[in-house]
């Protein structure tokens, strides 16, 4: 059983009744929800996004046992600073390229974070994280609006994902897909292994946060689950990773620790905000901002990886 996948039920709770609040009020306040959802997704990305990020060094070097000297720092600052330029230049030079890699570190990425909560290994662990990011990131483009997320993709890629999706199915097809996609995994899981209990609310979180994006402004139910889920939970993870025997790392001290850091990143987006406010292209503004948070994913992914390996080490040590 992996140790590192700690189920808090009152989050999970809280995160089941927000989201059936959501999708509730959706039905009187769409046009609401759809004026706010640029402050809504501000919100998610400045609070806890930007911050989450903002660990990977100490993760790093306690994911390697590595001592963190100025020697090792400007080691891994250089490495994690060539990796963002790197993706950066695909995305200049190819963009559709850089969006299709986006895609995929995203549903790696989200669907790794979230299964943490399960205490998974193996085959079927795969499988829920495969099932879970696939999902998610299928209900991002498809989902609610698919016209909307197309039309964002197009500005940055100069490709209509609308126009590709009807040579093949329809965008209602694929959203039923991929909504249905996560919970009937859960539930074929939750028959061959114990590990998935069916009786809980992590089944109801499994209908919950496909029916968000399938029903909620997508920019809205993104900013949601972006904070709410995947950045809570991971960065739940990540300080129970950084947590020593003696003392319990909380969220206190996960903001003092990124301050710095994050003050940057919000300098960095404001000046981009008032870049591209310039120009008055709304979509333009939202694909340049999920294009940077594509560029700090990659590196974000690599350093989080050797996390999870290092957990998963722990847990084959303690099993032998």
């Amino acid at each position: 059983m992996a140790t590192h996948a700690k189920t808090n039920n009152e989050i999970i709770q809280l995160q089941v009744f927000v989201g059936l609040a959501i999708i509730g009020l959706n039905f009187f306040l769409y046009e609401w929800f759809e004026a706010i959802r640029y402050y809504a997704l501000a919100a998610s990305v400045l609070i806890i996004g930007m911050p989450h990020g903002a660990l990977d060094h100490k993760i790093y070097f306690k994911a390697l046992h590595k001592e963190e000297t100025v020697k090792t720092q400007i080691v891994f600052y250089a490495g994690y600073l060539l990796v963002v330029a790197v993706y950066a230049w695909l995305w200049y030079v190819q963009p559709f390229i850089g969006f299709v890699l986006f895609m995929l570190f995203t549903l790696y990425h989200f669907g790794q974070s979230d299964t943490e909560r399960l205490p998974l290994n193996g085959f079927l662990k795969q499988v829920f994280i495969l099932a879970r990011g696939l999902s998610i990131a299928g209900l991002i483009l498809f989902g609610s609006d698919p016209f909307y997320t197309s039309r964002i993709v197009e500005s940055v890629t100069g490709i209509s994902l609308i126009s590709i999706v009807y040579n093949f199915t329809t965008t209602e097809d694929l959203r039923l897909f991929f909504a249905l996609m996560y919970p009937s995994v859960f539930l074929l899981g939750s028959m061959v292994s114990k590990q998935v209990p069916l009786k809980s609310w992590l089944s109801l979180d499994a209908l919950v946060v496909p029916a968000l994006f399938s029903l909620v402004d997508p920019i809205f139910a993104f900013a949601l689950y972006f904070g709410l889920w995947h950045g809570y939970n991971h960065t739940k993870t990540m300080l129970d990773f950084l947590s020593s025997k003696n003392e319990q790392i909380g969220f206190g001290w996960f903001y003092k620790e990124t301050a710095l850091f994050s003050a940057i990143s919000y300098i960095g987006l404001v000046l981009i905000y008032f870049l591209v406010e310039a120009f008055g292209d709304e979509a333009l503004l939202v694909a340049i901002l999920f294009t940077l948070i594509s560029v700090i994913t990659l590196p974000h992914m690599l350093v989080v990886e050797q996390m999870y390996r290092a957990f998963d080490k722990t847990d084959s040590d303690q099993s032998t």
